[in-house]
């Protein structure tokens, strides 16, 4: 990394940086390469994330930072190196070596004292120049295959040319379940995944017996990737792996080693300065990893932070790599501590130190003496911050209640009992015509107002959905607080995000009207869920990273080199699968849930967290609340599938259902219409009415949308397929009858049941009120749309049979309709509403995709209507009998 370097002037560091910002375009943070960037292992150079964060925020720290900065010392420790066991190194070598090159080679010191290396064995493969236009399968299967994992610069899995456009690979397989993309050119910035969309899912190989012959084909004429499993009838296989094929140059040149000592290392050893040098180049600083993993460092209470009471304020953080720490207090705003508070070590990696009186509303920040040098951070414990996210501040929480609090849970239900609404904090009320005065638009308190009954909470309450989401209100990089930005860009995950705020530079006030707010939506009777983003953090690394200056290395998946991997796509991967991680992002998600009594929780990228991480944190939350709902994205930002579809089952939470999406929606930001637009595969839609059950045990595992804050709106997407307004109108109402009437959790894009636009924006992250905003100027023109769809949410909450909870009742009580006895485009089920204890006892759906009216036999006898594409008045019953009338693109319910 690079430090500022103090004989330098401010002017020298602000033009060094110049040529940097001019690059910084992205979502998240200037060194992020975009929310729906590919790759799981583009790693930025440190000195370039410093430099465009700080070109950005240099003004606006300079006094805030001084001493920071004062401290920060350079550093000229080459390429650094890893103690990942007691007695284990990870090495990166400067140059491509074979294992017999390093017998003998390798010297370990601690403290300049030698000490003995028993065996070096092979790491990673080194990384061989690919051609410019090289075509690869980066993946899993490259691991398989003996090659690096999701490398696509690694010529294990390097495709031949067999025609112009065409390329073949061919590999005998071990056993396992197996993930791949495709790339071209050696790194990321083109890749392909699933169906070849552009940076799209991970393609899953599943090779049921080692030694299956594979073969891949990439066609970029026909814009098609396929292999011989996955596709059998189109891709045959060899009988033989060709002998003849580009494979892996220098097979055995290595880019890293594993060195193993003769002795475990003591805990002292652990905080001694420890060194490794290879052959006649530099030694390098040992900086300790996974070796944090070992029980001696894991500290298993839940008071780290800094807590204050009438008597004391306490101080508590995890650094076990640290020599000494120490708390620095600061009066709010001025550039030196007023006192040094020095910190004792204890148990397991935490040192501790404490203060007589209530420290209540103090600045502070902790500095480290770690790895040669001193380093300052904010607490990632801390539970409040100044508005430039640079000092964390202590806060006496019992001084931060609001009248009436603790408020009662607004949920006791299930999570199918759930309608769940997501929306933007300032683009919810920041149009003057929202009713909202003009000091409350875009806050925090601004979601409580209510200027008449079709806009503000009232709106929200006459609708009757249940939850509402909320995008992160965690406080994010503070690089883009002064404009508009969705948020998924973390710094403090136990702080809020100031600009929401009516005093963004008051930490407590802060924190009094969030709880203002949650206790006005659960005296609403609504539910408050927060949108959680724990799989990445802002800043990716460096100085402004807490997490890396609190313990560097630890909190973040890297390589062997010490590359940060970008698993995320958006410039790192929290390494959750260390349990001093997972417990920090389970000690966060516990504190909102009791402190807050937030509802539930979506996760971000949810696929690039561990199974076992997933299933920690919905014990942890569901023992605070359990009704709590709690559902996440089963995909990443292009890296490694930890958490697909399928991972939640048992486990007590949802994931979004693409399958779902797609079989109404159809493609998302391009033309190929869905169902809801008279396209689609009916057996979709069929999956969907049942709970999805080929990846979900029970409805309450899946949830079910058509749209959400990514990508086009729903109604901009129908706008492409469908010129009438009058078959737009349809299909939105179409859609989301799907969404409300099939098995499952349903879930609402906020703001389409009034009209909602984005004018044709897929990513409208940081393109400001215009296009995000809600228009309640045009919403007064979509007050039949939004009459069906509280008509809608009416129906599935008065009525049990559409939110069963268990698969075995789907299957007793949920009944396709044959095909033949339907007509076409037309799919239709019969539901016993008698079994599920209903008030309608017989219940019959149909989903009418045609682009024509069609009429439909109903069985036997008198039918209610309950809904069709009209709303019903309340009091009036409409009766069917014999031969229906179905209009185009629409729902209806029947029943007896």
């Amino acid at each position: 990394m690079v430090m500022l370097n103090p004989e330098k002037t401010l002017g020298w560091h602000l033009l060094s940086i110049l040529p940097y910002v001019a690059k910084c375009s992205n979502r998240c943070t200037c060194n992020e390469i975009g929310r729906k960037s590919p790759g799981p292992e583009y790693a930025m150079p440190a000195f370039l994330v410093v430099q465009t964060r700080t070109m950005r925020r240099l003004l606006g720290f300079f006094i805030g930072c001084l001493p920071l900065w004062a401290l920060a010392q350079p550093t000229t420790d080459p390429q650094p190196a890893f103690l990942d066991k007691r007695d284990e190194l990870t090495v990166a070598l400067a140059e491509p070596a074979r294992i017999q090159e390093l017998e003998g080679a390798v010297r370990v010191t601690i403290n300049d004292q030698p000490v003995r290396v028993v065996e070096i064995k092979p790491g990673a493969k080194a990384e061989i120049p690919l051609p410019p236009n090289a075509v690869t399968l980066p993946g899993s299967i490259q691991k398989a295959l003996g090659g690096n994992e999701w490398a696509p610069n690694d010529p294990v899995t390097q495709m031949n040319e067999v025609r112009p456009g065409v390329f073949e690979f061919v590999a005998a397989f071990p056993a396992g379940d197996w993930e791949y993309k495709v790339a071209r050119g050696g790194n990321w910035t083109q890749n392909w995944g699933r169906d070849f969309v552009p940076g799209g899912p991970n393609i899953r190989l599943s090779v049921a017996n080692a030694g299956t012959i594979v073969k891949f084909v990439v066609d970029f004429n026909t814009n098609t990737v396929k292999d011989s499993i996955n596709h059998p009838g189109e891709v045959v296989a060899p009988k033989e792996v060709p002998p003849v094929g580009l494979g892996r140059p220098d097979a055995d040149l290595l880019g890293s080693v594993r060195v193993l000592l003769a002795a475990p290392l003591d805990d002292q050893q652990l905080t001694e300065e420890i060194r490794v040098r290879i052959g006649g180049n530099e030694a390098r600083r040992v900086y300790l990893r996974d070796v944090l993993n070992d029980p001696a460092f894991q500290y298993t209470k839940t008071d780290l932070g800094s807590v204050a009471t009438s008597r004391e304020t306490t101080f508590k953080v995890w650094s076990p790599v640290a020599r000494s720490a120490t708390v620095l207090l600061y009066r709010t705003g001025r550039p030196t501590p007023f006192r040094r508070v020095p910190m004792r070590r204890g148990t397991g990696g935490v040192w501790y130190a404490s203060q007589t009186g209530n420290l209540h509303a103090t600045e502070y920040q902790y500095e480290f003496e770690s790895y040669g040098r001193k380093r300052v951070a904010t607490d990632i414990y801390g539970r409040a911050s100044n508005a430039l996210s640079t000092r964390s501040v202590v806060v006496d929480l019992s001084r931060t209640q609001p009248p009436g609090w603790p408020t009662r849970l607004a949920f006791t239900g299930a999570q199918t009992d759930a309608v769940i609404y997501e929306l933007h904090v300032r683009d919810y009320t920041i149009q003057a015509a929202s009713g909202v005065p003009a000091s409350l638009r875009g806050k925090y308190l601004g979601l409580l107002h209510s200027s008449s009954p079709r806009q503000g909470l009232n709106h929200l309450v006459n609708l009757g959905v249940t939850h509402v989401h909320l995008l992160p209100i965690h406080d994010f990089n503070p690089a883009h607080s002064q404009g508009y930005n969705w948020g998924y860009e973390t710094t403090q995950f136990n702080v809020l995000e100031e600009q929401y705020s009516q005093s963004p530079n008051d930490a407590i006030r802060r924190i009094r009207e969030f709880k203002t707010m949650v206790a006005g939506m659960h005296k609403a009777r609504l539910g408050v869920v927060l949108d959680v983003v724990y799989n990445h953090s802002v800043p990716s690394e460096g100085q402004q990273s807490a997490f890396w200056e609190t313990v560097p290395f630890f909190y973040f998946r890297t390589n062997d080199r010490g590359d940060v991997l970008n698993e995320s796509g958006v410039g790192n991967a929290l390494a959750d699968e260390r349990p001093m991680v997972r417990k920090f992002i389970r000690d966060s998600l516990v504190y909102w849930t009791r402190e807050y009594r937030v509802d539930g929780f979506r996760f971000d990228l949810l696929g690039m967290h561990e199974p076992e991480s997933v299933a920690d944190w919905t014990k942890a939350i569901r023992a605070v609340n359990p009704n709590a709902i709690i559902y996440g994205e089963p995909w990443t930002g292009g890296g490694p599938l930890r958490f697909g579809k399928g991972a939640q089952r048992g486990m007590g939470l949802a994931v979004f259902n693409d399958n779902f999406r797609g079989a109404w929606r159809g493609a998302l930001d391009e033309k190929g219409p869905g169902w809801a637009m008279g396209g689609g595969d009916r057996s979709g839609i069929v999956r969907g009415m049942m709970g999805s059950p080929e990846f979900a045990n029970h409805p309450t595992e899946t949830l079910n949308y058509v749209s959400a804050h990514d990508n086009l709106s729903f109604g901009d997407r129908v706008a492409m397929e469908l010129v009438s307004p009058e078959m737009q109108e349809y299909a939105v109402k179409f859609a989301h009858a799907g969404v409300l009437l099939s098995q499952g959790v349903p879930f609402i894009e906020g703001g389409i049941e009034i009209g909602r636009t984005k004018g044709g924006n897929n990513n409208s992250y940081n393109a400001g009120d215009p296009v995000n905003q809600y228009d309640w100027v045009r919403a007064e023109d979509y007050w039949q749309r939004n009459a069906y769809f509280t008509r809608l949410i009416a129906l599935r909450r008065a009525h049990p049979v559409f939110r069963l909870r268990t698969k075995a009742e789907v299957d007793r009580l949920v009944k396709e309709i044959p095909a033949d006895q339907l007509p076409p485009q037309t799919v239709g089920f019969r539901l016993d509403g008698a079994g599920a204890r209903d008030t309608w006892k017989d219940v019959i759906v149909l989903f009418h995709a045609g682009m024509k009216g069609q009429r439909v036999t109903l069985p036997e006898g008198k039918w209610n209507v309950g809904l069709d594409e009209e709303v019903m008045p309340r009091g009036r019953v409409r009766q069917e009998e014999g031969e229906m009338e179905m209009r185009p693109l629409t729902a209806y319910v029947l029943y007896r």
